[in-house]
């Protein structure tokens, strides 16, 4: 009656739990029942608060019951009613024979541990689906026969069957497997004692875990070839021996990564077992192998270059363990233990291991510094020697201790190699800590005040890093304690200079010390010189520094004193450095600037805190001025200048125009330097100069003459003084500006020369060569266009309208278009600028060759050499042109000249020129040169362009019907026609120039004439130089176009008749003021082939 009143009070307690939101009815009333039958008196709200259950909500999903005193048998249907139970864990209890055969929750997880039951008949039955986890541990010995089918496991992935003492109670433990042979089934994981092994072949383990301990056969384990689908395989087997040579025989097609072995292994009488088939080992274990698995004293076996874990124990090895080890580089961990193995360990030396072990053999000698970078366990040989100090400095850590315990090395010393440094990388967000003897381990570095930064090792002893900073959160300096050597580091995270605050003099020995912080602990790194001598560093932390003076010196003066810290950061060295000066009588307080001295080009005088700087060249052995130390500015004596005052000054005698801006003083010469438009000694007199004219009729008329002139801003008339000579008449002037003068000229005809004079500066004349044209509305075309069957003169345009037998600039060539014509290509050389055309085995070259300077009276004041200096700018591809642009520089000059060349491809193309318009036809060449920004020696000066055009022979021309010598017609260079030509034929072809006599003087177009030069360098009668006279400009355009004809007396072939071709090559070349263009048209008649070469930018053939 009081139990039944028991259970009723709990139920009402649990109703009012679930009302309150905690576990349901049902879930309650359950556990009620299970710590009833565990005798058990737990109030329901602790229900789960305790250890036995863990709920979620109204639910229980673990339970956890262990008991030793209750005699209940528990079954399957006291777990029913949790519908959301996963994990079910009981120990120590009594369970029913058929508690697998369920039902259960879906997806158990089930655990039983020192349970009792019938275990011989545990498996009859298939286990319940619903349990996917079976661990059956820690079981009491067993005497009744254990048969587990696999194929009962049902959905079982991870299955643990152990005994809880490893006895001959495996004997009884059979595994068998009953799968279909043609099956294939899979677990994650299967530990289990057995008896022995059947055959794997159709069963997929992920691992697989064995213990046995009487070896079922004198060669152990049945069917181990037939492991090949087992992944990480564990074999321990207690007595008896095993044949490690059946491993050989799994197939080469296996998924062994991992093999773990322990037991006696037989000797290897027939020679070294080839485990080369095992194609995915990385993890080979051997323990416990015994003293007669050996070949010949060696490890007897032959391992795939894929092992990287490599472990043997309780062996006998008496010969060839190091060549062993090095025919498998990829090994990186190595634990050859109790092996009995002797000899001179001194020879070996650590290729790079992470970790590696030889503890409990006989090994004699020392350690190489080489496993300072490896985890090595050492301990139980013979090693002598001095240990090294990677790990003399760190016996306070048991680990590292431990492992070299048991050996004869010298005594220890304190530690002083222990030299740690911090620096953070702020693109991988990674504090390093790097330098010497650091240790091994990351729980023997601590960050003080800090239990959440740790240092990772990256290379043992050298170099580690910590994750858990930011810049942002990063401090300069961090507290590191090395557990394992106890020592305790102030280090700092940043590359800083040392800061120094108090410089002490210990003795009258010359023993200084240095009070700061940001040194370090390396003495190697750090350099002190005073003055001319070392200090010799005595000790260092990261605060102070002690130093001894090496030589004699002035113990009552003040010294320069410069520390100098090398920073290491891994393979990077940068010099940290810091200036000051001190007494070394005495103390000496060290005050910091506050501005960086070393920026601006000072030093620190750490005595008062200021910047104190140098002047140039101590303001000339101060005999020419004093020197500012605060400024570093010398103050120039009277009669000096200059930042270092070696320079003479002398004063001008005149103002130099200064309050007009026409000029200044030259202190060093006492001359005045007037600006490009003034000269004079007081720079007052104006450089006057012509840069375009618009002329009048040969009737007569107003003249407009542009350029720059002056003004009375000086008070005087200048503008009013003007006389204006055109030829041998005087031009009356109407108005006149700064820029621009009006006057009124008489009848005339031809070119003439404009004279320019200021009766107030009369020796200050403008000459201006050829500037001025009469304009005749009549215009004469060339050659009169041969004759009137030819073509007829345009008197309004002076151009030629040929008849349709004819063309060219006169009309003279009959048009007969022959197939088979011969092609010309042209080739364009970038540094020189130059252009070569090139029909059969005539050679015609173009080139702008110079830009000369020209004075008043026409001789040259300065010639640059334009070709040969080019550079090329760019390339233009479009459907319509191609753009090909030079560019140079003169030498000490302002100007640049850009040359650009332009192909025109798909049709005629019309370009306007002043006053006159132009077709350059399709398949054409037009280049360009501007030059801009030229810097005259004198206002007074204009610009002379040359273009140079010769002819030569190919030399393996074989065409001797065509040979002729070279002529040179100028007959046709008239400035009074619209153009000038010349013409240079040989071997039946012509090549015909043309020069418009216009040029455009910034932006305004004005008369230009053209000179047939006469080199003197060159006596030949197959090259013509012509100079286009300009005026003084700012900007200048020309242009001129050339032509290459074929007689019409050319042959095709010496067995033909006289071939009259007509092939034209049109140039056209435009100047503005500084600003050069030129441009080469090539024009071809139907089926006319031209290639255009550019040096290293092939260009296409043209096409009709």
């Amino acid at each position: 009656m009081t139990k039944f009143l028991f259970i009723l009070l709990i139920s009402y307690l649990l109703i009012i739990n679930a009302i309150k939101g905690q576990l349901n009815t049902q879930n309650g009333q359950c556990l009620t029942n299970i710590y009833s039958n565990l005798e058990l008196s737990i109030d329901p709200v602790d229900y789960c608060s305790l250890n036995y259950a863990s709920c979620n909500g109204q639910f229980v999903t673990g339970l956890n019951i262990n008991s030793y005193t209750s005699t209940y048998e528990f079954s399957q249907v006291d777990f029913q009613c949790f519908s959301k139970l996963s994990t079910l864990f009981l120990s120590n209890l009594k369970i029913s024979f058929d508690f697998l055969e369920g039902p259960l929750p879906n997806g158990i997880a089930l655990s039983f541990q020192n349970c009792s039951t019938t275990y011989n008949t545990f498996f009859n039955t298939p286990i319940h689906s619903s349990i996917v986890h079976l661990s059956i541990d820690t079981i009491p010995p067993q005497s009744l026969p254990i048969n587990i089918n696999l194929s009962f496991l049902n959905k079982v992935s991870f299955f643990l069957f152990r005994l809880k003492k490893l006895d001959s109670s495996t004997d009884n433990i059979t595994l068998i497997n009953d799968f279909p042979v043609d099956s294939m089934n899979q677990f994650s994981q299967i530990v289990i004692d057995i008896k022995d092994l059947p055959p794997m072949d159709n069963v997929i383990v992920e691992s697989l875990s064995l213990r046995t301990y009487n070896a079922p056969t004198n060669k152990g384990y049945n069917n181990i070839k037939t492991l090949k689908n087992i992944s990480y395989l564990y074999i321990f087997i207690e007595q008896g021996y095993s044949d490690f040579s059946e491993f050989a025989l799994i197939p080469n097609q296996n998924n062994i990564k991992q093999l773990s072995f322990s037991g006696n292994l037989s000797p290897a009488s027939t020679g070294r077992i080839d485990l080369r088939n095992l194609l995915k080992l990385n993890l080979l274990k051997l323990m416990s192998v015994s003293l007669n698995f050996n070949y010949q004293g060696n490890i007897p076996l032959i391992l795939p270059q894929t092992v990287q874990h490599f472990q043997i124990s309780e062996g006998l090895f008496s010969v060839g363990v190091k060549e062993f080890l090095n025919a498998y580089p990829n090994i990186s961990e190595v634990y050859i233990l109790n092996n009995q193995m002797d000899g001179n360990f001194s020879e070996w030396k650590n290729r790079g291991y992470d970790q590696f072990s030889i503890s409990g053999n006989r090994f004699q000698g020392t350690v190489d510094s080489s496993w300072c970078a490896t985890i090595a366990t050492l301990s139980r040989n013979k090693l002598t020697g001095d240990l090294p100090s990677c790990f003399a400095c760190h016996l306070y850590s048991t680990l590292i201790n431990s492992s070299i315990s048991q050996n004869h090395f010298n005594p220890i010393p304190p530690c002083t190699t222990l030299i740690p440094n911090l620096r953070f990388n702020s693109s991988s967000n990674l504090l390093y800590l790097y330098g010497d003897d650091l240790g091994f381990y990351t729980n023997d570095i601590k960050v003080t005040l800090s239990e959440t930064k740790f240092f990772n090792p990256l290379i043992y002893s050298k170099l580690f890093y910590c994750d858990a900073f930011t810049l942002s959160n990063l401090p300069e300096t961090l507290d590191i304690f090395f557990k394992s050597a106890n020592k305790n580091f102030t280090l700092s995270t940043i590359e800083k200079s040392p800061l120094v605050n108090l410089v002490t003099v210990a003795s009258s020995s010359g023993l200084l010390f240095f009070d700061g912080s940001f040194f370090n602990y390396n003495k190697s790194s750090i350099k002190i010189q005073i003055e001319d001598l070392t200090c010799l560093i005595t000790q260092t932390t990261f605060n102070q520094i002690s130093c001894l003076i090496q030589g004699f010196y002035n113990k009552n003066s003040i010294a320069k004193i410069s520390i100098s810290v090398e920073s290491y950061y891994t393979s990077n060295l940068k010099n940290l450095q810091t200036n000051l000066f001190a007494y070394l009588n005495q103390s000496t307080t060290v005050y910091s600037c506050s501005l960086d001295c070393n920026s601006l080009g000072g030093i620190c005088n750490t005595l008062i805190g200021q910047c104190s700087f140098n002047c140039p060249n101590d303001c000339t052995n101060s005999l020419a001025g004093t020197c500012n130390s605060s400024t570093g500015v010398c103050n120039c004596y009277t009669d000096f200048q200059g930042l270092d005052c070696s320079l003479p000054f002398k004063a001008c005698t005149s103002d130099c125009s200064s309050p007009l801006s026409q000029g200044s003083c030259n202190n060093q010469t006492g001359i005045c330097q007037c600006i490009p438009n003034y000269q004079g000694l007081n720079c007052k007199i104006p450089s006057h100069y012509i840069s375009s004219v618009i002329p009048c009729s040969i009737d007569g008329g107003e003249v407009l003459i542009n350029g720059w002139f002056g003004n009375n801003n000086d008070g005087t008339h200048l503008l009013s003084s003007y006389n204006i000579v055109i030829g041998s008449l005087d031009c009356i002037v109407t108005s006149i500006n700064e820029t621009t003068i009006t006057c009124n000229l008489g009848a005339g005809t031809g070119t003439k020369n404009i004279k320019i004079i200021n009766s107030i500066n009369p020796n200050v004349i403008f000459n201006g060569n050829g500037l001025f044209n009469y304009q005749n509305p009549i215009k004469t075309c060339p050659n009169s266009c041969t004759s009137l069957n030819n073509g007829k003169c345009n008197s309004n345009t002076g151009e030629c309208q040929c008849n349709d037998k004819f063309s060219g600039f006169d009309c003279s060539t009959p048009i007969k278009i022959i197939e088979s014509a011969p092609s010309t290509n042209t080739s364009i050389n970038k540094d020189t600028g130059g252009i070569e055309l090139t029909n059969q085995d005539t050679i015609y070259e173009i080139s702008i060759i110079s830009l000369n300077e020209i004075s008043i009276d026409g001789s040259i004041i300065k010639s640059h050499q334009l070709k040969g200096n080019w550079s090329s700018d760019n390339t233009t591809i479009t459907p319509d042109s191609n753009y090909f642009k030079f560019s140079q520089q003169l030498i000490n000059n302002t100007c640049k000249i850009t040359f650009t060349i332009e192909e025109i491809k798909l049709k005629d193309k019309n370009f306007t020129f002043g006053t006159t318009t132009f077709k350059v036809e399709k398949d054409s060449i037009k280049l360009s040169v501007l030059i801009q920004d030229y810097q005259y020696q004198s206002s007074l000066n204009t610009l002379q362009l040359i273009f140079y055009s010769a002819v030569g022979d190919d030399t393996d021309s074989n065409d001797d019907c065509n040979k002729q010598d070279t002529s040179i017609d100028t007959s046709n260079a008239n400035n009074q026609q619209i153009s000038n030509y010349i013409q240079i034929s040989k071997n039946s072809k012509t090549l015909v120039g043309r020069f418009i006599n216009q040029v455009i003087a910034d932006s305004r177009s004005t008369f230009m004439s053209s000179t047939i030069i006469k080199d003197n360098n060159n006596n030949s009668s197959s090259s013509v130089m012509l100079g286009l006279n300009l005026p003084h400009c700012k900007e200048c355009l020309i242009d001129p176009d050339f032509s290459v004809l074929v007689s019409p007396d050319f042959k095709e072939s010496c067995n033909e008749s006289k071939n009259k071709w007509l092939i034209p090559v049109v140039v056209i070349v435009p100047v503005v003021g500084c600003a050069v263009i030129v441009t080469l048209s090539i024009v071809f008649f139907k089926k006319y082939k031209y290639n255009l070469k550019f040096i290293a930018i092939k260009l296409k053939p043209f096409k009709k």
